[in-house]
């Protein structure tokens, strides 16, 4: 629990200081496809390995692409789901946000509320580590969900901001988020077989969420800035997931 609460500091830490930032949005634009490597990186080699080990290749891969192409669908034509893009980060020369961000900006409190209910699963997912210690899925997601906090949490202090009068209104609603956030992780602790249940579930989902959001944003750099310039921003995160989960597997197994 004590690795649950220093991720929960940290998170809010970063979420605080991007909220009293937010008009200094080029320093956040240009962490964003740092970020696309590493939520790709996470999916791919951290992710994916554990849920296929548990549930086969064939179920996994087709599970994966189908929950994908369902997101994509439900970001293009029903509301954008991507954080970067509801909190106005993505620059507007990319084809994915000009309007939509603006659209999700718009929504106001609910979009909170929405953030509130995320962040309290992303709590209970993170907690997975601790509460579901012999599931190999449960442990991959609690990493990955650690590690997507970290991007993410510049978008939630950026959408607390845009959607708050002041400062403080800002920095009490990213509190607000954050406090769900601990509850998740504390209830997850409490949950005892359920996790087990909750990895198996949640799994290919998860996994396919953080796909999304780095395709996205790794898109939205490659229409603005050419195919180079994406890669060599995505490829320090991506390479970097895949070293460290393969140092992780060679010092587990």
């Amino acid at each position: 629990m004590s690795g649950f609460l220093a991720i929960c500091c940290l998170t809010t830490l970063i979420a605080l200081a991007s909220a009293l930032w937010a008009g200094h949005s080029t320093l956040q634009r240009s962490i964003l496809p740092w970020t696309a490597g590493v939520l790709l990186g996470v999916g791919i080699f951290w992710i994916l390995p554990e849920m296929a080990q548990d549930q086969g290749w064939i179920v996994t891969v087709a599970g994966l692409l189908g929950s994908l192409l369902l997101l994509v669908w439900i970001d293009r034509h029903v509301c954008p789901i991507c954080p970067f893009c509801a909190a106005g980060l993505h620059l507007k020369k990319a084809g994915h946000s000009a309007d939509s961000c603006q659209k999700a900006v718009t929504f106001g409190w609910p979009l909170l509320t929405f953030a509130c209910i995320h962040t309290f699963f992303d709590g209970w997912t993170i907690g997975l580590s601790a509460a579901a210690r012999h599931s190999s899925s449960a442990l991959a997601l609690s990493w990955g969900a650690t590690v997507h906090k970290l991007p993410e949490s510049v978008a939630i202090g950026v959408l607390a901001a845009r959607l708050t009068s002041g400062r403080k209104s800002a920095c009490g609603a990213v509190l607000l988020i954050q406090a769900v956030m601990a509850a998740g992780g504390i209830l997850s602790a409490w949950a005892g077989s359920m996790d087990d249940q909750w990895a198996e579930v949640t799994a290919i989902p998860a996994c396919a969420f953080l796909l999304l959001f780095g395709l996205l944003t790794l898109h939205q750099e490659w229409q603005v800035n050419g195919r180079l310039a994406a890669i060599r921003a995505a490829a320090p995160g991506l390479v970097g997931s895949g070293l460290a989960a393969l140092a992780t597997m060679i010092l587990v197994r």
